[in-house]
């Protein structure tokens, strides 16, 4: 009697968190198909299909962690008081650029452009490095660094030992990772502490800690030393990033290095993070120094999360691509585009927009990935994309570049990941200067990349064709 009593309350416990695993997936998942698909793998998996939904169904962090970050936010107030008449100025002149997409933008919550900017495109590699390892041992009062992977290797200790010797000159050190890219590496954090340093770990994946979302992500790389000075990008911190894990493999990137008013909000967004992990909020008049403009670059910094609800950085790369009228350029590692995404790019194409995507062929860190982003080459090849697989080793840069009139760089991919499940930065641009050298970067990493036709893409084996079949059912969390 007992044990028909017990495996009756185990069974409608069960099915009352079935039920109620059904009711938040049609709640919470915004498009029908979708809601759908969650829905039937929590009725016919029970407990399984819970718990995956749980751990990467979700797509926006609960009501309590958006209160926490929106409290986090309000440091944007605290800096944007800091600017200056004439930096002020500069930003009302840049709100006119290409098709009013700064605007656009802004009014899906980004900050406005910045003028008076000095910005680098770092090489590639080591070269990179160097420059960051530079600006960080050249610091005076702090330092910030935000990390999606930071490896316990040799160019990993490098950086750390430049964070190491400026936190016991008594300057203030911050290194956040993030749990899942970071995953194992806990020694770089407790080294740092106890140099007199600050470390902490973004969504820790641990039972008892309430904010764990693992399939929420911060694939942030992000670099800012005395509150002057920043770095963004796609570059974490590892061997193979500066070139030199595998033998005969280029390591394609693009990272900037950025001076002036812009690395205000660079800075915002670390502390915003910062915070969020934490509940710590540093000084605002330490970090947020009155910078001068100092160059000629316009820059408009755009992030994004599951925190987001106007989905600022994919407005932008929406309207890049439907906005533009002669040439489109992309540059993206990961190419798992959803659905608007892909009729954006296909509507382009059909328009007689030159629709040319760079991406990595064969990366060796997501095969999953890669197989999934091949199923839909057909209908965008079909439409008049035009598609290239990097062959000199890995393609990591993020960009995307339009009409010789707009461009971004930053750490979002093409995917539905970057655009609705990890929190990103990039940097925009509308300052002909950059992007001419954008340009230059794409066009030089294209000479090393073979071009995908139509006829012989439709060659492929039906082993292939069956692996994407399988891959492209991961695609939402792609």
């Amino acid at each position: 009697m007992t044990q028909t009593l017990i495996a009756t309350l185990i069974a409608a416990a069960i099915y009352l968190a079935e039920l109620g695993g059904v009711a938040l997936a049609v709640s919470r998942k915004r498009d029908a198909p979708s809601a759908i698909a969650w829905s039937l793998a929590i009725i016919f998996l029970p407990v399984i299909g819970l718990v995956a939904f749980l751990l990467f169904g979700l797509e926006r962090i609960p009501r309590r962690l958006k209160r926490k970050a929106a409290q986090a936010r309000n440091v944007r107030d605290l800096f944007r008081r800091q600017l200056t008449d004439s930096q002020a100025v500069a930003t009302m002149d840049a709100r006119k650029g290409w098709q009013g997409l700064g605007l656009l933008a802004e009014n899906a919550g980004a900050p406005p452009i910045m003028g008076g900017n000095d910005v680098k495109l770092l090489d590639h590699g080591q070269p990179a490095f160097d420059a960051i390892i530079e600006a960080i041992s050249a610091a005076k009062h702090h330092v910030h660094v935000e990390e999606y992977i930071f490896r316990d290797d040799r160019l990993g200790r490098e950086l750390l030992d430049a964070m190491i010797e400026r936190a016991r000159a008594g300057i203030k050190v911050r290194l956040l990772v993030d749990a899942v890219g970071s995953f194992g590496n806990w020694r770089t954090i407790r080294q740092l502490k106890k140099a007199g340093g600050e470390g902490a770990v973004f969504m820790p994946l641990l039972p008892w800690f309430k904010a764990t979302f693992p399939n929420m992500r911060n694939h942030r790389k992000i670099v800012v030393v005395d509150g002057r000075v920043g770095f963004l990008g796609g570059l974490n911190v590892g061997e193979e990033y500066a070139g030199r894990r595998f033998k005969n493999r280029h390591w394609a990137d693009a990272h900037l290095r950025i001076a002036g008013p812009a690395v205000n909000e660079v800075q915002r967004v670390f502390l915003e993070d910062w915070d969020f992990a934490t509940g710590h909020m540093p000084e605002a008049a330490e970090c947020f120094p009155v910078i001068e403009p100092c160059g000629s670059s316009r820059v408009q910094i755009l992030s994004g999360g599951p925190d987001d609800e106007q989905h600022a950085l994919r407005q932008a790369y929406f309207a890049a691509i439907t906005s533009a009228d002669k040439n489109l350029k992309i540059a993206t590692p990961y190419l798992v585009p959803d659905l608007a995404m892909r009729e954006a790019l296909k509507t382009a194409a059909m328009r007689g927009v030159d629709v040319t995507i760079l991406t990595q062929g064969k990366p060796p860190d997501s095969w999953l990935t890669y197989w999934a982003s091949r199923y839909y080459w057909d209908e965008l090849l079909s439409s008049g994309v035009k598609l290239f697989e990097y062959q000199r080793g890995m393609m990591h840069a993020k960009m995307v570049l339009a009409d010789h009139a707009w461009a971004t760089i930053g750490s979002a991919n093409l995917d539905n990941r970057s655009l609705r499940l990890n929190f990103e930065v990039t940097a925009s641009f509308d300052s002909p200067e950059d992007i001419r050298l954008f340009y230059e970067r794409f066009d030089s990493e294209l000479k090393r990349a073979r071009q995908v036709t139509l006829r012989g893409f439709r060659k492929r084996s039906l082993t292939a064709r069956a692996f994407e079949e399988v891959a492209r059912l991961a695609a939402p969390l792609l």
